[in-house]
């Protein structure tokens, strides 16, 4: 049995999107057989009750209240880290090392990377969740600044992240391609990949009847900044072309975030929800899952969830870059406006291929994205590493 500390900038229990969700999984499983304890900020006025939640599978909970204003600014440090780099975290990392003395730390994201200096005589994983960071135009990061700004945060930032990946013992990644991406940044990383998943006893195919009403879905966490871009893309360019040919389908705009641009999407064929309790109510068939996700690395989790349920999904290339499948035996896949909008109408239409699809999508799934089986894949690589030391 390890005694494993996760760090990370967000608490993720309630888990109501895609980063938060992993680390709620990877948690749940890696506490039956080790002692799990976690380190995260919680957010100024949050529920108190997420921290109940976490102990039900961790050994200890320990927590720090972000406060911007409190961040440490410093030349060699990026902005998007500064944000998440205070004392208040630096004390209470030190306070935890010495009551827990782990042996790992797992930390995730690189806004958090800077708190590696900060540990000294064990081993630290670092797990990169989206490697779309290496491409400007794909970057997430301070998207509240203009171009010029941007792009000298973005060089600074990518400088960063090759150097900092020097402190760490070994280095975690989601796909095929952010391994080879992160290992070209810096040719001293030799990184493992261990996918995200999905809970396929909570997401498990609903029974429908082939006449009931078709809607289409989009799930995300509107203050990331890709699920905005992604929706917004498909709202303005390829939902038109949609309702050309199926004027009264319905778009369920679902998740939480959500901000005024996203709330200035609605209307008689768009609605959106805000978050939702259990978004199972949304992904269920018969209805297709859209996701026109153009920015971002990584696995999308919300793929994962529509395929567990059997909803078909229509995507992008980037939205399932990451999942190791042919793509055709569970998703339609164009980059093409005019060709993502008539597979959206095949799939409305066309009843043994919406059925085809579903029943792959839930194999798939089942077979390799599973968290119990990525959870063991996760604390056998922690063994093994332990066992070299």
């Amino acid at each position: 049995m390890k005694k494993i500390l996760i760090i990370s900038p967000y608490f993720p229990f309630p888990a109501r999107d895609g980063g938060k969700v992993r680390l709620y999984n990877l948690i749940k499983h890696l506490s039956k057989n080790n002692e799990v304890f976690l380190l995260a900020y919680i957010e100024p006025g949050a529920d108190q009750s997420c921290i109940s939640l976490a102990k039900e599978f961790c050994s200890d909970v320990f927590s720090v209240v972000r406060d911007e204003e409190k961040r440490i600014i410093a030349e060699d440090i990026p902005r998007s880290v500064s944000f998440f780099y205070t004392q208040a975290m630096i004390d209470k990392l030190s306070e935890v090392l010495k009551i827990v003395k782990p042996d790992i730390v797992q930390l995730d994201f690189l806004i958090m990377t800077q708190y590696v200096k900060h540990i000294f005589d064990v081993p630290v994983f670092y797990t990169e969740h989206d490697m779309g960071l290496l491409d400007f135009n794909q970057s997430f990061h301070d998207r509240d600044l203009n171009d010029a700004e941007r792009f000298f945060e973005w060089k600074k930032l990518v400088n960063y992240e090759k150097k900092i990946l020097d402190n760490f013992y070994s280095v975690i990644v989601l796909t095929q391609r952010d391994k080879n991406l992160i290992e070209n940044l810096n040719t001293n990383v030799k990184a493992t990949i261990i996918p995200t998943g999905v809970d396929t006893d909570f997401y498990i195919p609903n029974t429908y009847d082939d006449n009931e009403e078709k809607s289409l879905v989009f799930v995300g966490h509107y203050k990331h900044y890709p699920n905005t871009d992604a929706i917004v893309y498909f709202v303005n360019k390829i939902f038109p072309k949609v309702l050309e040919r199926k004027p009264n389908i319905k778009l369920y705009v679902v998740g939480s975030g959500v901000t005024k641009t996203i709330e200035n999407l609605q209307n008689d064929n768009i609605i959106v929800t805000g978050e939702i309790e259990d978004i199972r109510k949304f992904l269920k068939r018969p209805n297709v899952f859209v996701a026109p996700v153009r920015l971002g690395g990584g696995i999308k989790g919300k793929v994962l969830e529509a395929m567990a349920m059997g909803v078909p999904v229509v995507a992008s290339k980037e939205a399932v870059s990451g999942i190791d499948q042919f793509t055709e035996n569970y998703a339609l896949v164009s980059d093409d406006i005019d060709v993502f909008a008539n597979n959206v109408i095949k799939l409305l239409d066309d009843d043994d291929l919406y059925k085809t699809l579903s029943c792959n999508s839930r194999n798939i799934v089942e077979k390799n994205y599973n968290w119990k089986t990525i959870a063991e894949k996760l604390n056998n690589f922690y063994s093994e590493k332990l066992n070299k030391k």
